[in-house]
């Protein structure tokens, strides 16, 4: 019935939905081609605006160059004059000239006529078949001024600009000057045309139909507002400058500007730029780029578009059906995906370490309390084998492999790669699927530790408050008869005196008050240890207390032979009762003193634990250290390790600690030392 259900959704995706998602896709596909057709005409058309932009501003710099260059073009004409000049005279001088020489000169040169005068004027030699000078004379039928100054010896050289005659129709560019060896004078003519003919040729004009040739360029003009001033053979008329509001704009904004136009009935793309010189009126500068390459392009890109589209099209077709096909397969990817998610997720929000391996007992599970405990990354263990991570077997897991067995708690005693002591509560089980087959297996692993040592310690508090009630009793059905015994002895001391031995009467007398003495410390300690007092605690900076506490104990040490180091670079304000601390601190430093019997090292040392908002102080020593069975009772009322040890001192000095709500822990390693780890609230950090 499922079966059936799930093919009629199947057909009704392919009638309806399909229909709908092929609508879809092929509106989505022409939408994209439009608008990638109009982006890249646009595209297009801006790069052709960059690059007519850069060509018209390499037009007008050119433009500008050249005006700056004019009157270099004309002192290079004077120089090339005076050179001509300069070599006709030597030749002259050597007796090489003649007149077929100054014919060929002047054919050569492009020049009218050269002539050689002496100095009375008259022709001594010509570039003309007939020594005619009838085109030097002015309207008084005389040499022309500038002439006749060089030849009276008033200037070495004149230029001369002749008007338009009937002899010189395009007026002209006349030199004289006088020889340097003899008395005679050279006139070199030049027709106003080559003047002409050389500024055409590096001239604006010439820049402008050599550009308006190249391939691309519909045309090139200057145009001024009284109309063109250049422009390339192709352009008959434009538009007046008053009369488009576009060319004002550029004109009137000083801007490069582009747009599209019509030149002789064809689109173009025009770019026009304004431009300014002292020699030619202020216009702009137009140039008309063909379209052609850009219509090509666009064309090109269409025709792709279309095909890809269609490409497209075609593929979308085929993904549709696929994504149909593959809808339940991702879908149950989707949600196995989400599973393992929330496993994860489960897993890492666990107060315990999850550990698990597959049948062939490879690790397949590490979440991060099992990083954390075990000192491990999860990269490095999982995929590898699980007796080869723990070869001890800890966990039982290979044991529930080989056995497919189920382990319920356990305890485990575990020491970290810090060397720390764990208590751990593990829980191991078989993992298996519904057939009842082994998967693998799974440790739930629980960090008990704090939990065994707050046992211990309501165990002894429970041990203290017992004795308590004890103490009261037994210190004062005690100390009753020790003052009655004092009283009696210090009467008989003071009363009597014996007949004989008087000194050992004295000797004995003076025990029995020690002895008393002693009897009634050691009430006052049994009773420190049992009750709880009130405690006056008041800000301490934690350097100066520690260093004052060491100060009491120098003298002794250095007897001793026990070298005192101190590393209190950390400190904190420790909200304490001071007489109180100083007695636990004593007890622990002198019980480290009275382990080096042979001398050796202490050390005071302090070290913040910021996150915890905790000072530990570390007091070491290196002595004999305390066996491992021991390490559980040296809190413990009357338990010591010494001969003459009360075993109180360190009992007194852990409940002071815990008074203070601070933490004691001892750790030690036979024949090379013990340290007492006191952690106590920091009240201001410094």
């Amino acid at each position: 019935m499922a079966n059936s259900s799930w093919r009629k959704i199947l057909a009704n995706l392919r009638i309806g939905h399909l229909l709908l998602i092929v609508f879809l896709l092929a509106a989505l596909i022409f939408l994209f081609a439009t608008y990638s057709i109009r982006r890249n005409r646009a595209a297009l058309l801006e790069v052709m605006s960059h690059q007519g932009e850069s060509l018209i501003k390499a037009l007008v710099l050119a433009a500008e160059n050249i005006v700056a260059s004019r009157a270099l073009i004309d002192e290079t004409v004077a120089d090339e004059l005076t050179d001509l000049a300069l070599n006709l005279d030597s030749w002259y001088n050597s007796g090489s000239l003649t007149n077929a020489k100054l014919a060929q000169v002047a054919r050569r040169s492009g020049y009218l006529r050269i002539d050689l005068l002496n100095q009375s004027g008259n022709v001594l030699l010509t570039s003309e078949p007939l020594p005619d000078l009838s085109i030097y004379l002015g309207q008084d039928k005389k040499l022309l001024a500038g002439i006749q100054e060089v030849l009276i010896g008033q200037a070495d050289s004149a230029f001369l600009q002749l008007s338009p005659s009937s002899r010189l129709p395009d007026g002209g560019t006349l030199m004289i000057r006088k020889g340097k060896f003899k008395p005679v004078y050279l006139l070199i003519l030049i027709s106003a045309r080559y003047l002409q003919e050389v500024e055409r040729q590096t001239g604006i004009g010439y820049l402008v139909q050599k550009m308006g040739q190249e391939p691309g360029i519909e045309f090139v003009a200057m145009q001024a507002p009284e109309g063109i001033v250049f422009a390339s053979k192709n352009v008959e008329e434009l538009y007046k400058i008053e009369t488009d509001p576009f060319l004002q704009e550029a004109l009137a904004k000083k801007q490069t500007k582009s747009r599209i136009a019509r030149f002789q009935g064809r689109k173009l793309l025009e770019v026009v730029r304004p431009f300014q010189s002292t020699q030619y009126p202020e216009g702009i500068f137009r140039i008309g780029l063909s379209l052609d390459s850009y219509n090509q392009t666009v064309k090109s890109f269409i025709r792709q578009t279309i095909l890809v589209s269609v490409a497209i099209f075609l593929v979308g077709l085929l993904l549709v059906g696929l994504v149909i096909v593959n809808q339940n397969i991702r879908s149950l990817k989707e949600a196995l995906q989400k599973t393992e998610s929330l496993n994860l997720s489960i897993l890492e929000s666990m107060d315990s370490a999850v550990l698990a391996a597959d049948a062939a007992g490879k690790i397949t599970t590490f979440n991060q309390l099992a990083e954390k405990l075990f000192s491990l990354s999860r990269q490095s263990v999982i995929g590898e084998n699980y007796s080869k991570v723990f070869p001890k077997d800890e966990w039982l897991i290979s044991q529930i492999l080989e056995k497919k067995s189920k382990i319920k708690d356990f305890e485990v005693r575990f020491k970290t790669l810090s060397g720390e002591e764990k208590i751990l509560l593990v829980n191991s089980s078989g993992i298996f699927n519904q057939p009842g087959q082994l998967q693998g297996a799974l440790a739930v692993i629980h960090d008990i530790t704090e939990l065994k040592r707050l046992e211990e310690e309501s165990k002894r508090s429970e041990r203290l408050s017992a004795l308590g009630n004890l103490a009261a009793g037994v210190a004062h059905e005690v100390r009753n008869p020790l003052n009655a015994i004092s009283i009696a002895a210090q009467r008989l001391k003071c009363e009597f005196k014996p007949t004989s031995s008087e000194e050992d009467y004295q000797n004995f007398l003076s025990n029995i008050l020690s002895e008393i003495k002693r009897l009634d410390q050691i009430v006052n300690q049994f009773l420190s240890l049992a009750r709880s007092q009130k405690l006056n605690l008041e800000l301490t900076d934690s350097t100066a207390y520690l260093t004052e506490i060491l100060s009491l104990v120098k003298v002794e040490a250095e007897a001793k032979g026990i070298r005192v180091q101190s590393r209190l670079s950390h400190s904190a304000t420790l909200k304490i009762d001071r007489p109180e601390m100083k007695k636990a601190l004593l007890n622990i430093i002198l019980n480290g003193m009275e382990a080096m019997e042979s001398g050796g090292t202490l050390t005071v040392e302090t070290r913040p634990r910021t996150e915890a908002g905790v000072l530990e102080i570390f007091i070491s020593d290196t002595g004999k250290g305390i066996p491992a069975e021991d390490i559980t009772k040296i809190f413990q009322p009357y338990f010591s390790t010494k001969e003459k040890g009360s075993g109180l001192g360190l009992a007194i000095a852990h409940r002071i600690v815990i008074d203070h709500k601070g933490k004691l822990e001892v750790k030690s390693e036979v024949g090379k030392g013990t340290s007492f780890v006191i952690g106590l609230p920091i009240a201001v950090s410094n």
